[in-house]
């Protein structure tokens, strides 16, 4: 299973701030720094990360203070969460009390880090729209099914801007953001295919194979964007369908 996660980091030490998102982005996690528990929270409001990494000791709200916050959120309280602090093992009692799932003491090396956020990350799953979490990649198939049309009908709006856009906008509104569904499968590949893999089963096709089926020096300038994003553009002329046909044909 692929580890790639979002990753809220929340230390006041701009030190330690720098040192995590290097050691974390190095493995591919997407990392996100808050320099405060406020800021904490305010993040929190809008995102539900994979995983937290919290200090215990900060000025404006302690991090005990904070994870009892999270851990009363609904959404947020199956987050795996791991505190870390430069204080003391005393503090590892009260921290699992209120919900975290390890401890570590400061300073923390990049290979304990990086085999406790993988051995978390592996035990939790899959983090689909409204917090859930899936074992599989089945799991995952089905729900996705339920917010996508049947297949034919799905590969038929996705010919057509229009239709396309709608329909990734209705997904997005049901919480199946482009983002949510790389991180669940990354690699190189069209969106298309990944929604196809997922919800109906398809084999998954390179992007570049994908690309190699356009020929046609005049789409060449929508050839350059969709490889640059990994989907067709959601907005374009005659010659935006012209290539979706080329390439899904």
């Amino acid at each position: 299973m692929a580890l790639v996660a979002r990753i809220l980091v929340v230390d006041d030490d701009p030190r330690i701030r720098h040192l995590l998102e290097v050691l974390l982005s190095g493995s591919g996690h997407e990392v996100v720094l808050a320099d405060s528990a406020r800021a904490a929270l305010e993040h929190l409001r809008k995102a539900t990360p994979d995983l937290i990494l919290l200090d215990i000791m900060m000025p404006d709200m302690d991090g005990l203070t904070l994870l009892g916050r999270i851990r009363a959120v609904r959404r947020l309280a199956k987050v795996p969460v791991i505190m870390f602090t430069g204080g003391g093992r005393e503090l590892e009692g009260p921290s699992r009390a209120l919900g975290a799932d390890l401890f570590l003491e400061k300073p923390i090396t990049g290979r304990r880090l990086k085999q406790a956020v993988d051995n978390l990350l592996a035990r939790e799953g899959y983090l689909l729209p409204e917090g859930e979490r899936v074992a599989s990649l089945e799991e995952v198939g089905i729900r996705l099914r339920q917010a996508l049309p049947e297949e034919a009908r799905f590969k038929a709006l996705w010919l057509k801007t229009p239709s396309r856009r709608a329909l990734l906008h209705n997904l997005v509104a049901k919480g199946w953001t482009e983002a949510l569904v790389r991180r669940i499968l990354p690699g190189e590949y069209d969106l298309y295919d990944l929604l196809g893999h997922l919800a109906y089963g398809w084999p998954l096709v390179p992007l570049g194979d994908r690309a190699a089926r356009v020929q046609d020096p005049r789409l060449a300038p929508l050839l350059q964007a969709y490889r640059e994003v990994g989907r067709l553009p959601l907005e374009g002329d005659g010659l935006l369908e012209e290539l979706a046909r080329t390439l899904y044909a």
